[in-house]
């Protein structure tokens, strides 16, 4: 990781940015205006943490999400990694690592007792991510679609 990146927090003006890397991850092209409404949302939510990397050549590579709720059953903060990409002409340089850790630090100073992530099952290289950097599988999630 030579490259002078930086780890910030996103911004209302990254919203295409972000898009981008969603989009590239879902292998999709997602309507903006419905996109923006949700991700400006996300900003206005004091449990909800938005970290990019931002390379000097290439612009926003990285980007997470992470919501916090308070749980009964945990009688306390749990927070939930809802996104996670890197773009593939940059993954395997430590972005999402670093992205990681820059929640798990976060979320530790705020009290929360776990941080979570679900990912699609068909996605095994971010399973084996997962587990290298220290989340275990303890959860099977259950989903009904509309």
């Amino acid at each position: 990781m030579a490259e002078m990146i930086q780890i910030r927090r996103a911004e209302k003006s990254d919203v295409r940015s972000v898009k981008a890397l969603i989009d590239e991850l879902e292998k999709w092209d997602s309507e903006m205006t419905i996109f923006a409404s949700i991700y400006e949302e996300y900003l206005k939510q004091p449990n909800t943490l938005m970290y990019l990397v931002d390379h000097p050549i290439d612009g926003v590579v990285a980007f997470i999400s992470c919501k916090g709720q308070q749980l009964l059953h945990h009688l306390g903060w749990v927070y939930e990694i809802q996104e996670l990409i890197v773009t593939d002409a940059h993954r395997g340089k430590g972005y999402g690592r670093l992205l990681v850790d820059k929640i798990r630090e976060e979320v530790e100073m705020r009290g929360a007792k776990s941080l979570e992530v679900t990912s699609n099952k068909r996605r095994l290289e971010a399973h084996a991510f997962y587990e290298a950097i220290g989340f275990r599988n303890s959860h099977e999630k259950f989903t009904i679609y509309f």
